[in-house]
């Protein structure tokens, strides 16, 4: 049975890659990466096959998953304008053969408002109807992405007030690790063919009550505050990177009706149950990421 992999280097792939090394023989690994020389020393020095694979370049994937049995296609790191690359991985997938293909999706629900999930429906639907056999993942939340969530939340930018748009709700963190592993796991099983799984943390945890939990470990009061999408907008555009885009800001603004609907609060045990053992809590993760002076989003 050869696996590949898309997305290695990413925080989810390297996890699942960490954890299916330990499920089966490096030989039986097949690695795709858009750019092989940005390979991680993980991926180099584990003995796995390194090949190149673009989502935007059809027929580089034709090679990356010649002779594959099962791949994981890890969805393509933007908000919108995803579907193509969605496309192109899922027709190479039938090209080449594969028997089985496992698409990451996210845990928001089918009838989703947020931009984030559109992309990700449209997918999924192509992926039911190529005829290809097919699990879809929708991975739950990563704690580790908590800031996105938590109005692009610095511990260090002198700012005691986090402000998001339209209303706070429940949400289902889940630590990256947790996924890697439990995807690997479902990966080289021969179960959940044709399925939709939801693979989330196992506790609720509001923004409101993630605001505690980071007053506590800082010692300090963070204070949540629901403001309209205008202020929302100015206290974010223009800070650095992606996330001061303006466009990229409009769109994730929808996220919080989303939120507010309870979209993210569904708790489903079958992670849980995958793995054998209780979830990681986000407290932990919070502490890691506070007491480390870490802030990291992706």
């Amino acid at each position: 049975m050869k696996y590949i992999i898309t997305g290695a280097t990413g925080g989810l792939g390297s996890q699942v890659l960490k954890y299916l090394l330990r499920l089966v023989p490096a030989t039986d690994i097949i690695v795709s990466l858009h750019n092989p020389n940005g390979a991680s020393s993980q991926i180099v020095s584990s003995g796995v096959e390194i090949r190149h694979g673009d989502y935007g370049d059809p027929s580089t994937l034709d090679e990356a998953f010649r002779g594959g049995d099962k791949v994981l296609i890890i969805s393509y790191p933007n908000i919108s304008g995803r579907i193509p690359y969605h496309v192109n991985a899922i027709d190479a997938a039938k090209r080449c053969g594969i028997k089985h293909v496992y698409y990451t999706s996210l845990m928001f629900a089918s009838d989703s408002v947020a931009a984030v999930m559109q992309d990700h429906l449209a997918s999924e639907k192509y992926l039911k109807e190529s005829g290809l056999t097919y699990t879809i993942l929708r991975e739950g939340i990563y704690s580790e992405s908590y800031p996105l969530y938590f109005g692009f939340f610095d511990p260090n930018d002198g700012s005691d007030e986090v402000l998001i748009p339209h209303g706070d709700g429940g949400i289902a963190w889940v630590s990256r690790e947790d996924l890697g592993e439990g995807t690997a796991k479902i990966m080289v099983s021969d179960g959940y063919v044709g399925e939709t799984l939801l693979l989330s943390g196992s506790r609720v945890m509001t923004l409101h009550e993630l605001a505690q939990r980071i007053s506590a470990i800082l010692h300090r009061e963070i204070k949540l505050c629901i403001v309209d999408e205008e202020r929302y907008l100015k206290r974010n555009i223009g800070k650095d990177g992606r996330m001061g885009e303006e466009k990229y800001l409009r769109q994730w603004v929808s996220t919080f009706i989303s939120v507010r609907r309870g979209e993210l609060e569904i708790v489903d045990p079958l992670l849980q149950n995958v793995l054998g053992r209780k979830l990681k809590p986000i407290e932990e993760t919070l502490v890691e990421m506070l007491r480390g002076g870490s802030a990291d989003a992706r």
